[in-house]
């Protein structure tokens, strides 16, 4: 089990609740229930009816133990059954999607130390969408076919959705913006038959895939135009590929009179069971697409290609790489081709839908034939099932096939030579690239078509690390790691050695240190000491030879004199060599504690004198707040003496000095009289000590005198006080 789960995501939580949701229903056929959107790993709950959420990233950095899952519940129920969850572009929405309905659910914010949703609640309610509920209620012969969110969107809420009827629907957020027809219109049928059997035999549309986008030109509606003739030298030479929009302008049409301002069109490409491939021109708000096809596909075999269609990836190579797979296992790599002459396709079938002329052709360059699950006794009877296609958006040379009975990874060759071939400058045969792909199959299932199909019910593929994560329908979840390129990673190890010797040639002379560092070299010095010229072999008597005693010796000196010279004497030069080895090391030893001594030391130095400067830094800030005090002060004081002031300034500066004038006046009586207010509190203590000793007793007539003085004298203090607190107010102080 270890080698076969890296990250331990077996013993998760949210994977023990999952599997106890599979073990309610089987799941026979395969799905994608699993979704990844940078560090989140979102995995739907069909017995809860619920979206399970985990930071893988923190999980394997904190512990499994550490970082909880969280549950976000559809704010509206739904009755459909969850057989795929897709994230948008930029991971604002999650579509949970069945053959029966589609719901579109609102991502929450994040925030938190563990980067989780609402800083870790465990269950949050999120808003949710359900696109044309009624629609699917009232036509139950219809089923959800394929579903991607188009890389242009402005808003990342721009979802198209292929329906059996033949029908891709464009919604943004919950509202229905397009319905464009791709094929066929089905036939009424009595309900009795299957679904299936209403559509012409095998053009159904099964899968859509969205190429780079394109700039061509809006020709004016004109009867009597022909097709535009354009040339394959041009769309080689002109073609540029945005990596990080996934956007490519392909071509550049020719300039006529009646040209108007070009526009930017997405072809989505689509696939029908009977292999036929059609293009639909449109962008996110076209009323009417301009649909192509069938488009030729090269070179005509006699069994053509894809008879039982079921899937189909575009990879944004330059030029765009089809891969079309069959039930059989088989996947046919193709090139999307700008045709030379447009030319107009005939398909009886399509007789009631508009068909434009085909500006595009696919060219098959190789079939690679799958393995689907382990060898059956019985060979003629082949297996069939549907198999999923996914891109690998870490290497582009490399995709996914996933399928009821396994994983497989396919590295197409010929994309690097494709590169290559729009580098170089000779003309050669772009047809003609043949370098073989080939596919390894990861993890194999058993074949059982009863009921015990252990089906992959979700993949997805992470990034740094680069891992991939699998969950089978027995509940089992496989985590492996994967090597970006085994190609590079080879490369630049043979390269580093290069480099390696390379600067032991040009740098002959260089410092002790550096060749400490260097530690294959001193490895192969001692490989290349204890080499020898001569082994020593196992020593095996015949007993029927019945040896003398003097041959015996002779080989025992023999086999002694080859392990002194050859053994003992070439390990004794070993140890020398690395008794001076580890003398060299304790050397630079030395020498680092010693600069490390000189470092400690300056940085203490640098420490005082950066404590010195802070204290210089804060005298001097000091000094210069005054200063800029004394310059408001004295700039305020020129202000009032500019002969350009007006009169009212003036007065207004003379009663401000009057006012403070007086108000000094007050502060000073206000003192005073606090000087004796203070005495005569003094002089009252000192009599009131006095009285106790002993009692004296004023006539009446002076007491009465002396309690008018002192209330006027109160009075008159009373007054100054309102006085002075009347000024302060009127000077602000």
């Amino acid at each position: 089990m270890a080698s076969t789960d890296c990250l331990q995501m077996n013993k998760s939580e949210m994977f023990a609740k999952i599997r106890e949701s599979l073990s309610v229903e089987k799941r026979l056929h395969t799905e994608n229930l699993l979704e990844c959107k940078d560090d989140l790993l979102f995995c739907w709950d069909s017995k809860q009816s619920c979206l399970l959420t985990l930071n893988w990233r923190a999980a394997m950095t904190m512990g499994l133990d550490q970082i909880k899952f969280q549950t976000l519940v559809p704010s509206i129920p739904f009755s459909f059954e969850v057989e795929r969850v897709v994230a948008s572009i930029e991971g604002s929405l999650l579509a949970l999607a069945g053959p029966k309905g589609i719901c579109i659910m609102e991502m929450p914010r994040r925030w938190g130390a563990n980067g989780q949703f609402m800083d870790g609640k465990s269950r949050i309610t999120c808003r949710t969408s359900n696109l044309d509920g009624h629609f699917f209620a009232n036509n139950p012969h219809l089923e959800l076919r394929q579903l991607r969110w188009h890389p242009a969107s402005p808003t990342d809420s721009h979802l198209l959705v292929l329906l059996s009827d033949n029908t891709i629907r464009v919604y943004d957020n919950a509202s229905l913006r397009h319905v464009w027809q791709v094929g066929p219109i089905p036939l009424k049928n009595d309900g009795n038959l299957n679904p299936s059997t209403v559509y012409a035999l095998g053009e159904a549309a099964v899968d859509f895939d969205i190429a780079p986008a394109v700039n061509v030109a809006e020709m004016q509606v004109n009867t009597t135009n022909t097709t535009i003739n354009k040339d394959q030298s041009v769309l080689m030479n002109s073609t540029r590929l945005n990596q990080n929009t996934n956007k490519t302008v392909i071509g550049e049409t020719k300039a006529s009179s009646n040209k108007l301002p070009e526009k930017i069109e997405w072809p989505i490409i689509i696939l029908r069971e009977n292999g036929n491939i059609y293009v639909l021109m449109s962008g996110l708000d076209t009323d009417r697409p301009r649909l192509q096809g069938p488009i030729t596909i090269t070179p005509s075999t006699v069994d053509n290609y894809g008879l039982d269609s079921c899937s189909i990836l575009v990879i944004p190579s330059l030029p765009p790489t089809l891969v079309i797979a069959e039930t059989n296992g088989k996947l046919h790599h193709a090139l999307f081709l700008e045709a030379e002459n447009a030319e107009d396709s005939f398909n009886e079938v399509d007789d009631s839908l508009i068909i434009h002329p085909c500006e595009w052709t696919v060219h098959v360059l190789e079939t690679v034939e799958l393995e689907l699950g382990l060898p059956k006794d019985d060979v003629n009877q082949p297996y069939f099932c549907p198999i999923h296609l996914k891109r690998d958006f870490i290497n582009e040379l490399r995709y996914f096939a996933y399928h009821n009975t396994g994983l497989h990874v396919i590295t197409v060759n010929f994309i690097g030579e494709l590169q290559r071939f729009l580098e170089s400058e000779v003309d050669s045969d772009i047809t003609s690239l043949s370098t073989p792909s080939h596919a390894e199959y990861l993890v194999c299932t058993k074949i059982d078509t009863g009921d015990n199909v252990n089906a992959v019910l979700g993949f997805v593929l992470l990034q740094m690390p680069s891992c991939i994560v699998l969950l089978l329908a027995s509940g089992q979840v496989i985590t492996l790691k994967l090597v970006i390129d085994a190609k590079l990673l080879s490369d630049s190890q043979s390269k580093s050695k290069d480099d390696t010797a390379q600067q032991k040639l040009d740098d002959p002379n260089q410092n002790q240190l550096d060749q400490l560092l260097l530690g294959p070299s001193f490895v192969d010095h001692i490989r290349n000491i204890l080499k020898r010229s001569v082994t020593q072999p196992i020593l095996s008597l015949d007993k029927s030879t019945n040896p003398s005693p003097q041959e015996c010796y002779e080989l025992l000196t023999q086999a002694i004199e080859v392990l002194r010279s050859q053994y003992l004497k070439r390990h004794e030069l070993v140890k020398a060599e690395f008794a001076k080895r580890i003398h060299t090391i304790k050397l630079c030893r030395e020498q680092q504690k010693q600069d490390i001594a000189d470092l400690e030391s300056e940085r203490e130095e640098i420490r005082d004198k950066a404590h010195k400067l802070a204290e210089r830094f804060e005298e001097l800030s000091d000094k210069q707040e005054v200063l800029t005090k004394i310059c408001q002060d004295l700039m305020r004081q020129a202000n009032t003496c500019l002969p350009s002031n007006s009169l009212a300034e003036k007065e207004f500066a003379q009663e401000v000095e009057r006012i403070n004038k007086l108000t000094k006046n007050m502060t000073n009586a206000l003192q005073k009289c606090k000087e004796s207010i203070n005495k005569q509190s003094y002089h009252i203590a000192k009599y009131q000590e006095n009285s106790k000793k002993k009692t004296f007793e004023l006539p009446e007539t002076q007491e009465r005198t002396i309690k008018e003085i002192l209330l006027q004298m109160t009075a008159e203090i009373d007054g100054q006080i309102k006085e002075v607190k009347r000024i302060s107010k009127i000077v602000g102080i």
